[in-house]
């Protein structure tokens, strides 16, 4: 199968701007038009499933949940989406309070009418794969200091969900927003790169080498990048997929989409798809 995925839309709502700590330039490192544009790239490599693995929004404003879900209705109308929470999702209380982001967008983008726990659960965009959606997601009283977790609970209904798909003979993919680990060379910006990790990030890597994982997705760092793992089939591919949205003139920041091509054995290969340039 083909598979789509994308990251960090942080799709905004400019006039609402200063609010919950930002401001309005910071709406404007990002574009949905360069989000429509990777979209539509995706669209027209013959995707058959898009995973979208966090931030969809800038602050978890209602009005940008609205933007987010008209963005993406296409694929959820056709039964081919799969989303993960990320940081910027559960940025308020409110949006927590009120469970924001399963009422209006939800797993599968079509939202809640009665909000309950979902994640982590097996998509099957096909008889040969799995993906299992997992919530990094967390709410603190800084949410720019806010690492992600995962938690004990959910980490072991994961392993329990991937050994169950491993049995019926799928490659199964983890998604989630948060990184695992980060690359030894990074750009200027992301040197120093310290804060919002994944708290438990080191289970997760224990995990994938004890039971058959054959790639993880995640997102929020706005830059593209690769580390293969050991897993307990051979090395296993994390890969971060940047920013669908951001502006940028920095090649690894660029705004970019990617397809996967997955079968029963794993991903067998992975090519980005960048907007047009004008």
């Amino acid at each position: 199968m083909r598979l789509g995925h994308v990251s960090d839309l942080h799709l905004s709502d400019r006039g609402r701007y200063p609010r919950n700590g930002h401001v309005p330039r910071d709406c404007d490192k990002y574009s949905v038009r360069l989000a429509q544009r990777v979209l539509e790239g995706l669209e027209q490599a013959g995707i058959d499933h898009l995973v979208v693995t966090g931030d969809l929004t800038l602050s978890a404003e209602a009005s940008e949940f609205e933007r987010a879900a008209k963005l993406l209705r296409r694929f959820a109308d056709a039964g081919k989406l799969t989303i993960v929470p990320g940081n910027h999702d559960v940025w308020t209380a409110e949006s927590v309070k009120t469970a924001r982001f399963l009422r209006m967008v939800g797993p599968d983008g079509k939202g809640m009418r009665v909000a309950e726990a979902t994640y982590p659960f097996a998509a099957l965009p096909s008889p040969e794969v799995a993906i299992v959606a997992l919530d990094s997601s967390q709410y603190g009283e800084d949410p720019h200091e806010t690492p992600g977790m995962l938690g004990s609970s959910q980490l072991q209904a994961c392993r329990e969900l991937v050994r169950e798909q491993v049995k019926e003979g799928r490659a199964v993919l983890l998604a989630l927003h948060h990184h695992l680990i980060l690359p030894r060379e990074r750009i200027r910006s992301d040197a120093m790169v310290a804060h919002m990790p994944l708290l438990d990030a080191d289970k997760v890597i224990r995990m994938v080498s004890d039971v058959r994982v054959a790639g993880v997705l995640h997102g929020h760092r706005h830059c593209a990048f690769r580390i293969d793992i050991p897993g307990a089939a051979g090395p296993t591919p994390v890969l971060c997929a940047g920013s669908a949205s951001r502006v940028s003139d920095v090649p690894v920041r660029r705004a970019r989409g990617y397809v996967y091509e997955v079968d029963r054995g794993g991903i067998r290969s992975v090519r980005p798809v960048f907007p047009p340039l004008d």
